[in-house]
């Protein structure tokens, strides 16, 4: 999957046709291997499936093949994949200029990243996308990020005070 990915971003960038030809590759080998059975792998095909709509400038289906890998990845319990696949159609619609669907594909993939314990990608993505996040501030977001908050600090998170804790939280309400 990774390396798929790799392959179509760099194709992306550079308008390579060697990266667009290794991704296609890649993509026909786990295409192989769901004909085969690997069930474990349908998410991922469905995720390259996307990328190749997105080199191929069709929105629609990339759309399509994105919603289906999340709930391909759902189904078979691969929160990392979930997440994975949230924040490339989140980036994607981003990309196209669609913040409403950029907003949520970005805070699902923040909320499965948290969850799954990958709390720096969390961050990351909060950091990255902190102007988006803002203008799509409601106040039932509050809550979300506050349990967020609390929920990174239990998980090992160096907060030294509740103070610290608390001026984390004032400052996270404030970007999301």
């Amino acid at each position: 999957l990774l390396e798929g990915l790799t392959a179509f971003t760099l194709s992306q960038r550079n308008k390579s046709r060697k990266w667009k030809a290794h991704a296609t590759k890649i993509t026909s080998k786990v295409r192989e291997w769901v004909k085969k059975g690997a069930v474990n792998c349908n998410h991922i095909l469905l995720m390259l499936e996307a990328e190749t709509a997105v080199l191929n400038g069709d929105k629609e289906l990339a759309k399509q093949k994105y919603d289906a890998a999340i709930t391909a990845s759902a189904r078979v319990g691969f929160i990392h994949d979930r997440a994975l696949a949230n924040e490339r159609a989140g980036k994607y619609m981003f990309h196209l200029g669609d913040k409403y669907l950029a907003f949520h594909y970005l805070n699902v993939a923040i909320q499965l990243y948290s969850r799954w314990g990958a709390n720096a990608k969390a961050e990351h993505l909060l950091s990255k996308y902190k102007i988006l996040l803002d203008e799509h501030h409601t106040p039932a977001m509050n809550k979300t990020v506050d349990r967020r908050w609390t929920w990174l600090a239990s998980k090992g998170k160096s907060v030294n005070s509740d103070m610290e804790l608390r001026s984390r939280r004032r400052s996270f309400t404030m970007r999301s």
